[in-house]
């Protein structure tokens, strides 16, 4: 078992004294208080403490101090009770700021797991591509994370806690007696691993199997049977589905009758195990005189139960850590720095777009070995609107995605100005090409933030003027705190067509060499200008590349360049009309993208 070794190995998990403090005294009260509850039923037994050593067990005796001796039964209960008390409430308190501690620790621990995820889905953006990046994310975010989290916080409430516990209470159980200790660890484990025997079985797994897919043959055989009854099949569906229906419960049948006899042979086995020791701490009391008393038998048997507690919680730590340690696992196997990635300190610089992009016979398939780019080669020079078309959006997407530097080519290679992009820091990479969505895209901050982009360079006037420009400015001017709005990832105080505006404001702003931009649909009234197609038309006139997955005829039209790719493969390229004349695939998508009537077509002949 590896205990979750490489998590609690992190920096934030150092520092655990106080933690470890509170799990001891945790740990050790108990113990306490079972000493101290033996005291009392002495007490009470014998009508008061006479003796300067009460004997608790064979070889477990508690000292008594003459000042307690001296007081009445009477006092020397309400003394006891009122110990005991406060003894329970620090024991409470131990376990709540045990609890406390543990929680708080794992939470900085898998707090430091998410954000080095982060660094690491950059890093491998870079190898993999940004979209394979959130599936894997989403799973360890959603499933693996939280199942380490829980197996920290476990770990921590239950190490060193329940072992001293644990310890502690066999040693009590011991001293009182050695043999009916004994017994009593000897009965316990046959008891558990008859429990193991009756409540596991190989039959569980068939059944599992079995079961679901009884069921749905009985459900497909109703399906069918109302038209086995066209056929006149005599009664074929009312034989298969009752032969099916026998089958399922004969096995429900033998499941149940295997359970039903689980806990009431437990239940019998564990009156023997006790009447046994009945019997033995029976002869020990009135046979001879061995230390053993009613008292000595609360002890005992707080003693043992305590132990059994501490057992549990254990069981419970090693049932929950197989899951937590898969689940680290597969979060340090995702954090594994790739040795594909070159290091940062060994890659160049770039100073704009100059001469042009290249994308020379680049070739990527997915992880199953399906072509996602197939020989593709493209030159792409600045001061262009390029619009990017394909009868397939994960082959469009993923050429954007390595256009900005996410995911390698199995074949071929992409480059800047003659530099491979492989080779370009990823922040030079970051000044020089943006990216633009149907979402902006926008991060927690003002609306002015987000248009600024992180830059609190450029003067009021100028974000002014590119919202104006844009036709958004008194849009945004009548939110309740207009620029100073603050807004959030997946906000829906703002329209799609909003954030889309935003995100090229902000490239008005910085004015990208490279624009890579996701157009969203047309909105639903129809427009004669496009304030944003104006503007990216205005940046690539001033010099940038401007390339676009275009989702509006007016932007195809409007294109320096189309090109047009079919599956994984370059189909053609040139302006919109040149495809139009020379293309049926070009016609085809038009038609399917941009028939105004499409829509009313499809429900018309659903």
């Amino acid at each position: 078992m590896r205990r979750l070794a490489a998590p609690r190995s992190e920096p934030e998990a150092r520092g655990e004294l106080g933690r470890h403090v509170w799990s001891l005294v945790a740990g050790l009260l108990p113990l306490l208080l079972i000493i101290l509850v033996g005291l009392i039923v002495a007490l009470l037994n014998s009508s008061g403490l006479m003796s300067p050593s009460i004997r608790l067990g064979t070889y477990l005796k508690v000292a008594i101090p003459d000042r307690f001796l001296a007081q009445s039964p009477l006092l020397q209960l309400l003394e006891l009770v009122f110990f005991t008390v406060f003894v329970a409430g620090l024991f409470s308190l131990a376990v709540w700021m045990q609890r406390r501690s543990s929680d708080a620790l794992a939470r900085s621990i898998v707090k430091g797991l998410h954000r080095r995820v982060l660094q690491q889905s950059l890093r491998r953006a870079e190898v993999e591509g940004a979209a394979a990046q959130y599936v894997r994310v989403e799973q360890l975010i959603s499933a693996h994370l939280p199942q380490i989290q829980a197996g920290l916080s476990m770990w921590f409430r239950a190490i060193p806690r329940s072992i001293v516990t644990l310890l502690g209470s066999v040693i009590v159980g011991l001293l009182v007696n050695v043999w009916l200790a004994v017994l009593a660890v000897i009965f316990g484990v046959l008891l558990w691993l008859l429990y193991q025997w009756l409540s596991v079985s190989d039959e569980d797994e068939v059944l599992d199997w079995e079961v679901p897919r009884s069921r749905q043959r009985m459900a497909e055989i109703v399906g069918q049977a109302p038209l086995l009854a066209r056929l006149q099949t005599q009664g074929m569906a009312d034989r298969a589905f009752g032969a099916e229906l026998e089958s399922l419960y004969r096995r429900l049948s033998s499941e149940q009758s295997r359970h039903s006899r689980l806990w009431p042979i437990l239940f019998f086995c564990g009156a023997l195990a006790v009447g046994i020791l009945i019997l033995g701490l029976g002869g020990n009391l009135l046979v001879g005189d061995n230390g053993l008393s009613v008292p000595a038998a609360f002890v005992l048997g707080l003693s043992l139960t305590s132990a059994v507690v501490g057992i549990h919680r254990l069981v419970q730590l090693s049932g929950q850590l197989k899951i937590s340690d898969e689940s680290s696992d597969s979060v340090y196997s995702y954090l594994r720095q790739s040795e594909d990635a070159p290091a940062s300190e060994q890659r160049v610089g770039l100073v704009g777009l100059r001469k042009s992009l290249d994308v020379s016979d680049v070739s990527l398939h997915d992880s199953i070995g399906r072509s996602i780019l197939s020989n593709f080669s493209l030159k792409l020079k600045p001061a262009s609107l390029v619009a990017i078309l394909g009868t397939d959006s994960v082959s469009t997407r993923a050429l954007t995605e390595l256009m900005m530097g996410f995911g390698r080519p199995h074949e071929g290679q992409l480059s800047i100005d003659d530099i491979p992009l492989l080779d370009i820091h990823p922040k030079a990479l970051s000044r020089n090409v943006m990216w633009v969505d149907p979402s902006g895209p926008l991060w927690d901050g003002t609306i002015e933030e987000n248009v600024r982009g992180g830059d609190s360079g450029f003067n009021n006037s100028d974000v002014m003027n590119v919202l104006e420009r844009l036709d958004v400015y008194d849009r945004l001017q009548r939110l309740p705190e207009g620029l100073n709005t603050f807004i959030t990832l997946g906000d829906g105080q703002l329209q799609e067509e909003t954030t889309y505006a935003i995100g090229i404001a902000r490239a008005m702003l910085h004015k990208p060499s490279v624009l890579i931009v996701v157009e969203p649909s047309s909105p639903a009234e129809h427009l004669p200008e496009d304030p944003t197609l104006a503007c990216l038309k205005k940046l690539s006139q001033n010099g940038s590349l401007v390339i676009v997955l275009p989702r509006r005829l007016q932007t195809l039209r409007s294109a320096d360049r189309v090109v047009l790719l079919n599956g994984p493969r370059l189909a053609g390229e040139g302006k919109h009309s040149e495809l139009l004349a020379n293309s049926d695939l070009y016609r085809h998508l038009n038609y399917l993208l941009f028939n105004p009537y499409r829509h009313k077509k499809t429900h018309a002949s659903d």
